[in-house]
């Protein structure tokens, strides 16, 4: 199917609407101005049976319109027809009269009339039919010429001022349309620009309506993916940085064992412990990787958070021999959520805490609050408000992904995470 330009169905639509709005005015404006001519033609012919008083004012000429009377008084008649009906046709108007009087239940002996006579000639003759007795009646007649004229000349100013205001009107809205398209083709434009841009390239357009801001959407994801390209680089550059140590140093015990220059025992221990904190490495970048893939297809579980804060602290207890661990647990209190990725997000802090802790780290648990705290040296301000990116250099020159994971974790768990500097050490906050 053929492709149509935005510009060219609005064009299409004006037209569309142009043709309609003509032809439905045009219907309406003629029917409106035929009963508003047949009503003014009604009134005259009403007046000027009203000024006429006698047999002697049938020959006043009245200048708009060119109008017949008939006069029927004391038994006398007269008339001036001006051939628009024939007397005997007269007969057949009173006859009409007298029908729609007795039809009415009139019991007044005045009775006025308006209507439309067809004569011989199969011509449609205007009529004011006034009595004032059963037998005194005043007949006044005129053709269609004046109602066709007035009605012609109503209907071409009409038409002529509605066609203006409707070509101005296409004209305005075909320049907006126009223009509006153009703002379009230039987002489009700079969308499609943006990958080999590295999203560098900037525009917005300043307009305060919905394309200003759908420029303006675009520019915050223009901003959006290029920090995160960015720090997608970043986290690998820090990411090879990471690694590379690790397996430099189990290259170089293996190569010494080899040679013979380090002893075994030592070395394997040495390359065993490498192996770990790689090991290590390798799962907090697998678990941060699958949080791209936590959904809530699956409803969320009451996790009980005592039974994970006991496990891990126990784990750490037996490595941690000079930090003292302090807990602070409300009895059965649940999060929701999934239990490993609360184990993962609890143990993630206390490694984090464990790394600056000097002497202490305390957690409590009430609920919907975990406080995990200790005693070690105050964190950065721009380290807090970096919202702990991946591989993030820490106080310590160190690298990783722990609080990252653990941050995105909390969030979709519905809870936050706030860092707090004490007036002595660091807490980590998850609260609702």
């Amino acid at each position: 199917m053929r492709k149509i330009s935005l510009s060219s169905q609005l064009v299409l639509i004006f037209f569309g609407i142009f043709i309609f709005a003509t032809a439905l005015f045009s219907v309406v404006s003629v029917s409106t101005t035929i009963r508003t001519v047949e009503d003014e033609m009604y009134t005259k012919l009403q007046s000027y049976s009203q000024f006429m008083d006698g047999p002697a004012r049938m020959e006043t000429d009245v200048p708009d319109i060119d109008f017949g009377v008939y006069l029927k008084f004391e038994n006398t008649t007269n008339s001036n027809l001006r051939g628009f009906i024939e007397e005997d046709e007269v007969n057949n108007i009173v006859a009409e009269v007298t029908n729609l009087k007795t039809k009415s239940n009139d019991p007044r002996h005045s009775f006025n009339v308006k209507g439309i006579y067809t004569n011989k000639k199969n011509q449609k003759i205007y009529y004011f039919y006034e009595t004032r007795d059963e037998t005194n009646f005043r007949l006044v007649l005129t053709d269609t010429k004046y109602t066709n004229a007035r009605v012609q000349s109503t209907v071409l100013i009409n038409c002529t001022i509605f066609l203006g205001v409707m070509l101005l009107t296409i004209c305005v809205l075909f320049f907006w349309s126009n223009g509006l398209a153009k703002r379009l083709k230039k987002i489009q434009n700079h969308i499609l620009l943006l990958p080999s841009s590295k999203y560098e390239n900037e525009y917005v357009d300043d307009g305060m309506d919905e394309v200003g801001t759908l420029s303006r959407s675009v520019e915050h994801m223009r901003k959006e993916i290029s920090t995160n390209e960015k720090t997608k680089q970043e986290m690998l550059q820090n990411l090879s940085h990471d690694f590379k140590t690790p397996i430099a140093v189990i290259k170089t015990y293996a190569e010494a064992m080899v040679d013979g220059v380090e002893d075994v025992n030592s070395a394997t221990a040495k390359i065993i412990e490498q192996a770990d904190i790689l090991k290590n490495k390798v799962n907090k970048l697998l678990q941060y990787n699958s949080l791209e893939y936590l959904s809530k297809d699956k409803e969320f579980e009451d996790v009980v958070m005592n039974e994970i804060i006991n496990d891990l602290v126990k784990n750490y207890k037996y490595q941690l021999a000079d930090i003292d661990f302090e807990l602070d647990l409300e009895d059965d209190v649940t999060f929701k959520g999934y239990r490993e990725n609360w184990y993962t997000v609890v143990d993630n802090i206390i490694d984090n805490a464990k790394r600056y802790a000097k002497t202490k780290i305390k957690i409590v648990l009430r609920k919907g609050y975990l406080r995990i705290y200790n005693d070690g040296e105050h964190i950065s301000e721009d380290f807090i408000n970096s919202s702990f990116k991946p591989y993030e250099k820490g106080s310590k020159g160190q690298f990783g992904l722990g609080m990252s994971i653990a941050q995105k974790t909390i969030y979709f768990f519905g809870m936050k995470l706030v860092v707090k500097n004490e007036e002595v050490g660091v807490s980590f906050i998850i609260e609702e």
